[in-house]
């Protein structure tokens, strides 16, 4: 899950670096078209089947929706604001994945989990700073979109699991990313940039590794989730906010001034709280079974 956090946070850095010349759109073109051929040569070499059983298209299709979204809109804050602002922004999806399980698939919303979700939620105010208007109203919604797309995703992709497996899963949404953003470009005055630029052999090389990061990230997250309980290897993907202002600075952002740090510290906090019940569950289990 280290190696995840890692590889996902170096893919936020390449869109970071290939921005000022390449617009999000076509990043997530590149991307999702990339991501789709890898699984989908990985999953012919390996002779994977698609479905265990029948039915389950219409949340596959909401799930690519959703997840689409939040990808859009945090390749547009990638853009626009330091990485690691952006990606705090994308780390907030647990906040809004503890309502949405409530709301869709009726879980219950423990007292502890409602407050770290509030404490979270404050965090998400000090980092959006509306008093000192640090951030332009676009990337606030962005924002919200990231993590709460990310979060629909998440909390559709449970459903699933029954009916399709893992890697199609991946794939589909790879695929029909790429669809959806190349329908953007005939698009007039989109929301955002969706110009398209023909790559020069050094962008090329930066989309190639912007894409390999992405998929050794897909990788390595499931190589985690496969290894050990959610509970356990879930917290650490926290680490990519870390790696996410780090890298950041190395491309010339700013450091996090007083109001963003406190409130990435709040946004951390808030999903390792949420976190705790199913990572101390987990590690008893696994003592059972020792």
């Amino acid at each position: 899950m280290f190696c995840a956090s890692f590889f996902f946070a170096l893919m936020n850095a390449f869109v970071k670096v290939l921005s000022p010349s390449i617009s999000p759109v076509e990043n997530i073109f590149f991307r999702s078209l990339l991501m789709a051929i890898f699984m989908g040569l990985f999953m012919i070499a390996r002779k994977e089947k698609i479905k265990k059983k029948s039915g389950g298209w219409g949340g596959l299709f909401f799930r690519a929706f959703m997840g689409g979204i939040s990808l859009m809109a945090l390749f547009y804050n990638i853009a626009t604001i330091p990485l690691g602002t952006a990606t705090t922004f994308a780390q907030s999806t647990p906040l809004y994945a503890v309502f949405f399980a409530a709301l869709i698939l009726k879980d219950k919303i423990s007292i502890p989990s409602l407050l770290a979700t509030i404490l979270g939620f404050i965090g998400i105010i000090f980092i959006c700073n509306p008093k000192e208007g640090n951030l332009h109203s676009m990337n606030i919604v962005m924002g919200i979109l990231s993590g709460g797309g990310a979060a629909l995703a998440l909390v559709t992709l449970r459903t699933l699991k029954d009916y399709f497996h893992n890697h199609f899963i991946i794939f589909f949404f790879g695929a029909s990313m790429s669809l959806v953003a190349l329908g953007m470009f005939f698009i007039p005055h989109f929301f955002v940039d969706n110009t398209w630029k023909n790559p020069n052999p050094q962008e090329w090389l930066l989309i190639l590794s912007m894409a390999l990061a992405g998929t050794l990230g897909q990788h390595f997250l499931t190589k985690a989730y496969m290894s050990a309980p959610p509970g356990i290897v879930a917290p650490i993907d926290y680490i990519k906010i870390v790696w996410g202002i780090f890298m950041g600075i190395y491309l010339g952002d700013s450091l996090p001034d007083f109001n963003s740090f406190i409130g990435i510290i709040l946004v951390v906090c808030s999903g390792l709280i949420i976190a705790l019940p199913i990572f101390l569950k987990d590690i008893k289990s696994l003592k059972r079974l020792k």
